[in-house]
């Protein structure tokens, strides 16, 4: 359980750390699944301005913003690259597979809203997708601590030291006076 926890949070810190922009979650085109792909976005130049990495190939980086615009919208795709713009990097051709089966599970709209508040599923492997409801409420927990990624950090460490002492958890923990963690 331990090991679980701590993946949970090291997977939360680096999914919202990089950004303090809110929920991501504006309003702007609507895309639907099966729309006819634009040759480019209009806010393709805005994406690749506020993309932070150097070295990379503008030409994969326009295809794989076009590929989030296609399905997404112009607006939600920069937003999301706004949020974490590692999501230039992932495979494009995953991106469809995934969100058709997330639309299976929740229907288009809450699979994009899903995808809106937690861009890191967007590296997600297709065969992964087949039982989404842990990723559709984990999406609420990273878009609800995004702001703050300062207290993030803080409760981590926080729920990391209750974890790792055993004594304070043995005495009762906060309930029966069990001693401060931090003693």
């Amino acid at each position: 359980m331990k090991n679980f926890l701590l993946a949970l949070s090291i997977t939360i810190l680096y999914t919202a750390l990089p950004t303090v922009q809110g929920f991501g979650l504006g309003g702007g085109n609507k895309a639907r699944r099966g729309a006819v792909a634009k040759p480019s976005s209009p806010l393709l130049e805005d994406a690749l301005k506020g993309y932070p990495f150097v070295n990379d190939d503008k030409t994969k980086l326009s295809s794989t913003f076009n590929e989030l615009a296609k399905l997404y919208g112009d607006e939600e795709a920069l937003g999301m690259v706004k949020i974490e713009p590692r999501v230039l990097r992932f495979d494009a051709e995953n991106f469809e597979p995934c969100l058709e089966s997330w639309t299976e599970q929740f229907g288009l709209e809450k699979a994009q809203a899903m995808v809106k508040r937690n861009p890191g599923l967007l590296g997600v492997k297709p065969s992964l997708t087949e039982d989404a409801d842990s990723s559709m409420y984990g999406s609420y927990v990273v878009a609800a601590l995004r702001p703050s990624p300062i207290s993030l950090a803080v409760w981590g460490v926080l729920l990391l030291s209750l974890l790792g002492n055993q004594d304070f958890w043995t005495d009762g923990g906060f309930y029966n006076g069990g001693g401060s963690p931090l003693q």
